[in-house]
């Protein structure tokens, strides 16, 4: 019998084997490949933001998301007035344990408090449930010889990281956020492990400690398709303000992140820089720091972290 080979090996392996069955051999099984499965798609994401009304107190404001959606990520920033900059600033952003809503927190610190009147803007990133959707926390108490907390919050098995989030509970006010990001990507030289977040707290140095704890949110799930993580950062120097911007390659801004990095710190000059802002949409974020009203003698800068997904 002639075996055409025009026909491929497809078919040639078919006959071949009804050649060995009529010989009186088994015919051995065709390998079967199960296709790679598609990576899930994060849909229906949309920025919900709300603008609080001036008032010269410190303020908590919750957005919630539209109903069947939850939050991939949220913020806030010092809307007005300019001269209020340096003397607010935030030690909540943080989400539901649900995932159904974002809380921010801001403050007025320093050592000579606003006298102004003031407000802010809170949002969330909203979207429909990705697959393998949670929020996980995790939380540290105490202080160190740095007056300041850190801690990460893991995300179970091979999710990844979609958001990240904090809150700072304190009795008497002492200590306020100044990083909310995920971890490896705080700046441009950072590592890709995805899979966790990190926040961290300063001290105001302006009245005495009492309890503090500082609980640190990771909004995890499966990978979604187009998954990447935008980094940028400001240069380590001395000046009043930072203002850090990026923007995804794939245009879905999922959430965003930042942290302050200072060069040293001291026990009289703690809480000089402030993250006062964390913001974005249509693909595009940014985040801000200012110094305190009183100035910061020393160097210190700003990084920015996107999450992003196609």
């Amino acid at each position: 019998m002639r075996i055409r080979t025009s026909t491929g090996p497809v078919t040639a392996a078919v006959v071949l084997a009804a050649s060995l069955a009529g010989a009186g051999w088994a015919a051995p099984a065709l390998a079967e490949f199960d296709p790679i499965p598609a990576k899930p798609v994060v849909t229906g994401v949309e920025k919900v933001a709300v603008t609080t009304t001036f008032g010269s107190s410190d303020r908590t404001r919750t957005v919630p998301c539209p109903a069947g959606k939850v939050a991939l990520g949220g913020g806030g920033y010092l809307t007005s007035p300019s001269d209020a900059a340096g003397r607010v600033a935030m030690d909540r952003s943080a989400p539901s344990t649900d995932g159904t809503s974002w809380t921010v927190s801001m403050r007025e610190v320093g050592a000579v408090k606003y006298t102004g009147d003031w407000r802010f803007t809170y949002f969330a990133f909203c979207a429909d449930r990705p697959s393998g959707y949670q929020v996980v926390s995790e939380v540290k108490a105490g202080w160190n010889d740095h007056h300041r907390l850190s801690k990460t919050a893991a995300c179970p098995g091979t999710t990844k990281v979609l958001g990240s989030g904090a809150e700072v509970y304190n009795s008497n006010s002492a200590f306020v956020l100044d990083r909310v990001s995920l971890g490896d990507a705080l700046w441009p030289n950072g590592g890709t492990n995805y899979t966790w977040a990190v926040a961290r707290t300063v001290d105001q140095g302006t009245v005495a400690h009492g309890t503090e704890a500082l609980r640190t949110f990771a909004i995890c799930a499966n990978e979604p398709a187009g998954y990447e993580v935008v980094r940028a950062a400001s240069e380590i120097t001395s000046g009043s303000l930072r203002n850090v911007a990026g923007s995804c390659t794939l245009g879905k801004l999922l959430s965003v992140g930042a942290g302050i990095e200072v060069s040293s710190i001291h026990e009289d000059d703690r809480t000089q820089t402030l993250l006062t802002g964390l913001n974005g949409t249509a693909g595009t974020a940014n985040a801000w720091a200012h110094e305190d009203a009183d100035g910061y003698a020393e160097t210190w800068g700003l990084s920015l972290a996107l999450v992003c997904a196609s």
